[in-house]
């Protein structure tokens, strides 16, 4: 018992990033969202099982990738990256709207530049990308905030002696 409180506690630092918070969190939020959206676009076709995993699994990623880069620039803002135990309302909209600038960036490019895949349904006029993904950012980054800063003060010293 002792050598596994040892090897948590040696660990404990990684696990209370606010890096590794976000990112697990993001991933896991989106991963959820990306299945619940996915009949919506093309690749929900695809023949097989594995590549819809392959492409959901892709897009999450992605999305949790764009999290930690929204994070790092609030991070860079604010001089610290532990800002997100103690967000207020304008540094939660700017991480949304970070995330959210990029992700239509991204989706605007994929679907009409390199028509990686397209949007037959719930489309943004204009920007061509479906309204889901515009939905998600407005939605998931303040939940993955919260559940970050929840998981992040469990780290707090308390049950770690």
């Amino acid at each position: 018992m002792a050598e596994r409180r040892l090897v948590f506690k040696k660990n404990a630092p990684i696990l209370a990033a606010p890096e590794t918070n976000l990112f697990l969190f993001a991933f896991l939020l989106n991963f959820v969202y990306e299945v619940w959206q996915s009949p919506f676009y093309e690749f929900y076709a695809s023949p097989s099982l594995g590549d819809k995993i392959i492409d959901l699994t892709h897009c999450a990623f992605g999305d949790a990738v764009i999290i930690l880069f929204s994070s790092w620039v609030v991070s860079a803002l604010m001089r610290s990256r532990y800002w997100l135990l103690t967000p207020t309302w304008k540094l939660t909209f700017l991480f949304t709207s970070i995330g959210l600038l990029i992700t239509l960036a991204i989706e605007t490019y994929r679907v009409n530049v390199s028509k990686a895949y397209g949007v037959p349904v719930l489309a943004v006029p204009i920007l061509g990308m479906s309204a889901l993904a515009v939905i998600q950012w407005i939605v998931l980054p303040a939940i993955i905030l919260y559940l970050a800063r929840r998981h992040m003060l469990g780290y707090s010293g308390q049950g770690l002696q």
